[in-house]
């Protein structure tokens, strides 16, 4: 999932997510787009596809929220990758075993707020 800056009402609308509850697990959360599409992981990047039903699809989409040194941010771990997390690095969205250190610290503190659309 390649990250651009929001440029009017179209990007604002393809750079929100609403939050659902985890297609794999209901405790966690899945991330859905305008269009009926859903955030996943496919070789550890994220990309944006309709959903399959199947239970790896499920997983790939699911991210369950841990506690963040970063005052007011999560982290979110894969459900089918423990201690893996998203991150956001060079304008991709990807998953990342966790790393001891400032900067993916940082890149992987998320704000759960409302969207841009």
């Amino acid at each position: 999932m390649k990250l651009d800056q929001p440029r009017g009402s179209e990007s604002r609308e393809d750079s929100t997510f609403k939050l659902v509850k985890g297609l794999a697990d209901s405790s966690c959360y899945s991330f859905a787009t305008q269009d009926g599409k859903y955030l996943r992981h496919r070789s550890f990047v994220l990309v944006a596809e309709r959903s399959d039903g199947s239970s790896l699809f499920k997983q790939d989409a699911t991210f369950c929220s841990r506690s963040s040194s970063v005052y007011g941010a999560v982290m979110l771990e894969s459900v089918n990758y423990p201690g893996r997390f998203l991150r956001h690095q060079n304008f991709q969205l990807k998953l990342d075993p966790y790393q001891y250190n400032d900067l993916y610290r940082s890149d992987s503190a998320f704000q759960l707020v409302d969207g841009l659309a």
